[in-house]
């Protein structure tokens, strides 16, 4: 059965996609609305619009900038911050427009007589905040994305979409993660494009939900990367804006933003949920496909698709995703981090000096009481003796405690597959909803980061 069915199942729920790898010609512009299959089988027009547009919702886009001149996006996109090339963000430097694509999912509003051409984002009440980090397949790595994520954090921002992935983990950036989790922020990564279970940052930084790639027939993408994925939304054969034209193609980043739009669409309806709460609703309101179970490898906790009417408990307010620490990361690949990486590092080298000099003076200083002690309890003897006890010529001499050495600190390993040991995030499986699939529904450069699609400009 098909992708659309399913969601009919529930009242026409949403799907998300993602950005571009494969690429169809475009024809005209009044042709855009039919074809974008997602908002269709999520029934936007009718089961999610009349409860909830995304109004009142920042959505960060870190990524290669937005056009904010783009017809579907004029009004929509706010003044933001590059960090790569400086100015307000609001300049897609990517050939493909990757950033510009990924705005149009979330808050595109159409242009044309009633806004009934170009492209429509599932949550076109939602307003843009636009972070750049780099251009367009080589975003920036780690040396930014951190920094991008806090400024945005700090600017407002409800939710936040990272279309973007690497093999890098390094501790400032999960406290950047952990930065934004402590202050409501609800955070999107996409999977990666590459067909493998290979944990890819920051889609893999505790706390983020990570997406992977789906096509119409909820069948997951064959270039969808596995291992910890939280959910899935529609990322094949999904069209969005590029320049002046339209891009159709696949991949997690499409898939990412509609996610994103999905976690819009819930502040909005319901401005009370923390971030935490806004995740669990994703995850429990997710559809599984037929024959998988979750959390599933690839497919995660099932297809997201936002239940405004609110059909599960809203759970505890931190959610139930592990929650990114400051420094409990450490880089895992060859890469360059920034300077506040090594200079953490240097300052815990040094700390470490310091303990082996504390520890080698203690034992020197323990020697010298204990050859003391050897002597008075010799001189107390020669004296007629000592009762017993500590120092005393029968007993054990009191040596000082020295504390012992700490292990170094553990990185953080990403979930393979799951979220905690076996079960949803909460120890146990999600209500079961019927459907028709009749499956169990749930709950840098130093390498370049990757913009997870790419392709070119529609015709």
């Amino acid at each position: 059965m098909g992708f659309s069915r399913a969601l009919r199942s529930l009242g026409g729920a949403a799907l998300a996609g993602a950005l571009v790898v494969g690429v169809t010609p475009v024809a005209h512009a009044d042709d855009a609305r039919n074809t974008q299959w997602a908002l269709k089988d999520y029934q936007a027009t009718n089961a999610v619009w009349p409860k909830s547009t995304g109004k009142g919702v920042i959505v960060a886009v870190i990524d290669s900038g937005v056009r904010a001149t783009q017809v579907d996006l004029t009004g929509q996109v706010l003044p933001g911050k590059d960090f790569q090339f400086g100015g307000n963000g609001q300049t897609d430097h990517s050939p493909e427009y990757h950033g510009t694509g990924i705005a149009s999912l979330i808050a595109g509003h159409g242009h044309g007589p009633n806004g009934e051409d170009g492209i429509m984002g599932l949550a076109p009440g939602a307003k843009i905040l636009p972070v750049g980090v780099g251009p367009g397949l080589a975003v920036a790595g780690t040396d930014y994305t951190g920094q991008a994520v806090r400024w945005a954090v700090d600017h407002g921002a409800q939710v936040i979409n990272m279309s973007i992935g690497g093999p890098d983990n390094d501790a400032v950036t999960e406290a950047d993660m952990a930065y934004a989790e402590e202050h409501n922020v609800v955070l999107v990564a996409a999977s990666g494009n590459d067909g493998v279970s290979v944990p890819q940052y920051p889609a893999s930084y505790p706390g983020v939900i990570k997406v992977g790639a789906v096509d119409q027939n909820a069948k997951l993408w064959s270039n969808s990367n596995t291992g910890g994925v939280t959910v899935v939304a529609p990322g094949v054969q999904v069209l969005a804006d590029g320049d002046t034209g339209y891009r159709m193609g696949d991949g997690t980043s499409l898939a990412c933003a509609y996610v994103s739009a999905i976690a819009a669409l819930y502040r909005s309806a319901h401005p009370n949920l923390t971030a935490g709460q806004i995740v669990n609703y994703i995850i429990k309101t997710a559809i599984m496909p037929k024959g998988h179970t979750a959390p599933d490898p690839g497919l995660g906790y099932g297809i997201a698709s936002p239940d405004l009417n609110m059909s599960v408990a809203p759970g505890p307010a931190a959610g139930p995703l592990p929650q990114a620490t400051a420094g409990s990361a450490s880089t895992t690949g060859g890469s360059t981090s920034s300077s506040a990486p090594s200079t953490t590092t240097t300052a815990s080298s040094s700390s470490s000096g310091g303990s082996s000099m504390g520890l080698i003076l203690g034992v020197l200083a323990g020697v010298v009481i204990v050859v003391i002690i050897i002597v008075v309890v010799i001189r107390s003897r020669r004296r007629g003796g000592g009762g017993g006890g500590n120092g005393g010529g029968g007993g054990q001499p009191a040596y000082p405690a020295y504390p012992q050495a700490q292990p170094p600190q553990q990185a953080y390993q990403p979930p393979t597959g799951q979220y905690g040991q076996g079960g949803s995030p909460y120890g146990q499986q999600p209500p079961q909803q019927q459907n028709p699939y009749g499956g169990a529904p749930n709950p840098q450069q130093y390498p370049p980061q990757q913009g997870y699609g790419g392709g070119q400009q529609g015709r």
